[in-house]
Order: C-alpha cells, then sequence, then structure tokens
C-alpha cells in the first residue's frame, strides 16, 4: 500500500512538473511587416524545439508592447537594438520613460538599410540632398530618426531639404513611387526595395560617408548603429558598386522576472535552429548564433548569459 502510494506521488509530481514547463508566453510584435515576421518565426522555434509555448501578441507599434513587458505583463519582445536602447536608458524616443525593467536575451540578424534614388537620378551622394524633396516624419519617432541620422551623415538638417511629410513607412514608399520625393528608405535586399526597383526602372543606393566623424553624427540619432560595406549582387537591387549602408541589430528581449529557465530555454532554441530560422525568410539573413551574445550596452537577462557561458558564446 506504501508503495502504491509513493508511485502515485511520483506520478503526480511528473504531471505537477510537465505541468510547470508547458508554460505559454507571450512574444509582443506587430501585426504587420518585418518584425511581424521575425516574431512568428521566433515564435515557432520556441514551441517547437523547446519545454515553453511562445504566442505572439501583435499590435501596431513597437512602442505598444514594449512597455507592457517592462511591466510584466508580456514575457518577451522583439525590437531593433536603437529602439531598446532607448527604452532602458529612458532616452530619445523614450525620453523621460525608463524602462529598466528590460533585459536583452539575444542578438540577432543585423539590418541594412539606406537611401536610394531613382537610377537616372542627378543625385550621387546624401550631400546632394541638400534642397531635395526628402520624406520626414513625426518628431520623435522612428522614422524622423533615421532620416534625420541619414541626413547627419553629410552633415545636413531637415532645414537643408524639402520636407514630405509622411505619417509612416508604407506612405513614405508610395511617396517615392508617385515622385513626391526625391529620395526613400529601404533595407537592402528587401522585398520593397525589389518592388522600387521594378516600378521606377531601376534605384540606386547613396553610400554614406565611414569615417568617424559623419557615423558619429549618426549615431547621434541612432545609438549602436554602425555601416557595413555591401558588394554589388543580382539579389541586391541598387547596389551599383560597393556601397556604405545603415546596419543595426534586431533584438530579443525579456523582462527582468521571467525565470531564467525560461529565458535559457528560449535562446537555447534560437541558437539550435539557425537553418530553420534562415529558412523563413530573408530578414534572416546574417543570424549567426556566435553574435547572439554581442554587447550592445543593454544587460542581458542571467538565464540567457548562462546559456552562452555554457555554450561558449559569451567569453
Amino acid at each position: 500500500m506504501r508503495k502504491l502510494g509513493f508511485a502515485i506521488a511520483l506520478v503526480f509530481a511528473t504531471l505537477l512538473a510537465g505541468q510547470v514547463w508547458a508554460q505559454t508566453v507571450a512574444l509582443g510584435s506587430t501585426a504587420r511587416g518585418g518584425t511581424s515576421q521575425i516574431g512568428r518565426a521566433i515564435a515557432a522555434v520556441v514551441s517547437e524545439h523547446s519545454k515553453l509555448q511562445m504566442r505572439p501578441q501583435e499590435m501596431a507599434n513597437t512602442a505598444d508592447y514594449m512597455p507592457l513587458v517592462n511591466a510584466g505583463e508580456l514575457e518577451f519582445g522583439i525590437s531593433n537594438i536603437v529602439q531598446l536602447y532607448y527604452a532602458y536608458t529612458g532616452t530619445g524616443m523614450s525620453a523621460g520613460r525608463p524602462m529598466q525593467d528590460l533585459r536583452l536575451a539575444a542578438v540577432l540578424m543585423p539590418f541594412r538599410a539606406g537611401f536610394i534614388v531613382p537610377k537616372d537620378s542627378k543625385i550621387n551622394s546624401v550631400a546632394d540632398l541638400r534642397g531635395m524633396k526628402v520624406p520626414v516624419f513625426k518628431k520623435g519617432s522612428l522614422g524622423d530618426h533615421v532620416v534625420r541620422a541619414y541626413l547627419a551623415n553629410a552633415g545636413l538638417m531637415v532645414d537643408d531639404v524639402q520636407g514630405v511629410p509622411v505619417p509612416n513607412f508604407p506612405r513614405m514608399w508610395d511617396s517615392f513611387k508617385q515622385g513626391s520625393t526625391d529620395v526613400t528608405v529601404v533595407v537592402v535586399g528587401s522585398g520593397k526595395n525589389r518592388e522600387l526597383d521594378q516600378a521606377l526602372g531601376g534605384v540606386r543606393f547613396l553610400s554614406f560617408d565611414g569615417a568617424a566623424p559623419p557615423l558619429g553624427a549618426m549615431q547621434e540619432w541612432l545609438p549602436q548603429m554602425y555601416l557595413s560595406e555591401v558588394q554589388p549582387s543580382p539579389k541586391l537591387p541598387g547596389v551599383m558598386g560597393p556601397v556604405n549602408v545603415m546596419t543595426y541589430d534586431h533584438t530579443f528581449f525579456a523582462h527582468k522576472d521571467v525565470s531564467d529557465a525560461e529565458v535559457y530555454e528560449a535562446v537555447k532554441a534560437l541558437a539550435g535552429n539557425k537553418d530553420q530560422l534562415i529558412g523563413t525568410g530573408p530578414f534572416w539573413r546574417g543570424f549567426a548564433p556566435e553574435r547572439m551574445a554581442n554587447d550592445l550596452k543593454v544587460p542581458f537577462h542571467p538565464g540567457a548569459l548562462r546559456y552562452y557561458k555554457e555554450t561558449g558564446i559569451a567569453k
């Protein structure tokens, strides 16, 4: 009888442990665009290859769900490093509203982007944009920071161009396609890059100046960004020769009180399934497990650090 009772207790404990690990966690993401695609890929891989079930909670903007992760209402989120850095430090786009309960879990892939002009345009450098029609966004938005950073590379400000107000990135691309602006911003090799190339009979990227002062001027608006040299490729419309483009990393983050075990499981699943992630779409190009622990000036969650130290990713 005592053996039977022990067996029942053992089975109950096993089931209870399974229930604890059948955790459903939420991932803050957007309902459209590249962030949405990245979020769905992360949720699928983590749910398939870990003890967690991850469900995307899709909202209009990163700014909508980032405070929810900081408040502990969502366990995880994704964003570019610029918005995460500003949120954690309470500067820039998040001035006066620090979100210091956010913790970096993984550095994902680099996003490479830049200014493009029509292929036959007389604009050959960022400096040539002086007096030209340039899209401008609501002050303090991500688009505003991007455009101001790009112009700053040539020592220009918004007052030096003909600003064409746009409410969001899709409208910005429409304005460029319609000829209302002389330049626009695209991710290198993205679907939008290819679409605009076809619609306009060819586009051309403008190269950024990689010297220290121009780069520093850009980083005033986009902290943690850097420049990458891109070589011509049939898959990269508008890259006519070696060109410097703006690069920043996308990140996966968590609330500080998410358990170490849960964060460990999530980053382990991502690191161990690179091919599956890359297979979900071109946004994952450049993802590499050895980059997941790169220092981006936002503190790591201890659960993530434990995995990176065990595997030698973090030295």
